[in-house]
């Protein structure tokens, strides 16, 4: 569409009444006024297609330096936790570390929500789970976060993370394949609840 739109300016090809406005050289020897002619047509259009790149080139190169500014902007990213493993399973475990190492990449804060639609009550071995999730983003370089806890109540774990992702304007969720897999995250329903980007990280 952008070329489209900028080939209407470009300098159509001249006459020579467009080059010799005031008197035509009719004196000229027919081949050197073809050869002038010809190089004249040459330059304009040269001229008008480096006009056409210059154009076009600006679009491209500020949609390459917005991407770039969208990663330089995660400064908040949300990491749910959604198994009651107590350990955390390898999915968690890797979406712990790939996290930690995102935030200490770009300077960004975490935020962890533990999801679950039973009570805390119904889970003995929760603070066993807290201290595990602490333990693997310390080992991380992560000793400060923000930790949250969605118990209970019956919410589906996806609306939950659009809640909170929304509620505080988070930049970036990163999950893994295993919460999907699992049936814990329904992946359908991601881009309909979730406001800001995922990162889903293969098994």
């Amino acid at each position: 569409m952008v070329f489209a739109a900028q080939c209407r300016y470009l300098t159509p090809f001249p006459s020579v009444s467009d080059i010799y406005p005031c008197r035509p050289p009719f004196s000229l020897p027919p081949r050197r006024l073809l050869l002038r002619l010809s190089h004249r047509r040459h330059h304009l259009l040269s001229s008008s297609l480096l006009r056409l790149r210059r154009a076009t080139a600006t679009p491209q190169e500020s949609g390459v330096g917005s991407v770039a500014e969208a990663f330089d902007s995660f400064k908040h990213l949300l990491l749910p936790i959604t198994d009651r493993n107590p350990y955390l399973s390898d999915g968690t475990r890797q979406a712990v570390a790939t996290t930690a190492a995102l935030a200490k990449k770009y300077g960004a804060d975490i935020t962890v929500v533990v999801i679950d639609e039973k009570a805390k009550d119904s889970f003995p071995e929760h603070e066993t789970q807290m201290s595990s999730i602490r333990w693997h983003l310390s080992e991380g370089g992560y000793q400060e976060f923000k930790l949250l806890e969605r118990l209970g109540g019956g919410s589906k774990p996806t609306a939950i993370i659009g809640e909170v992702a929304d509620d505080l304007n988070l930049d970036l969720v990163i999950l893994s394949m295993e919460a999907i897999h699992s049936k814990h995250v329904d992946a359908n329903l991601l881009a309909e609840f979730i406001p800001c980007p995922v990162i889903l990280l293969p098994l």
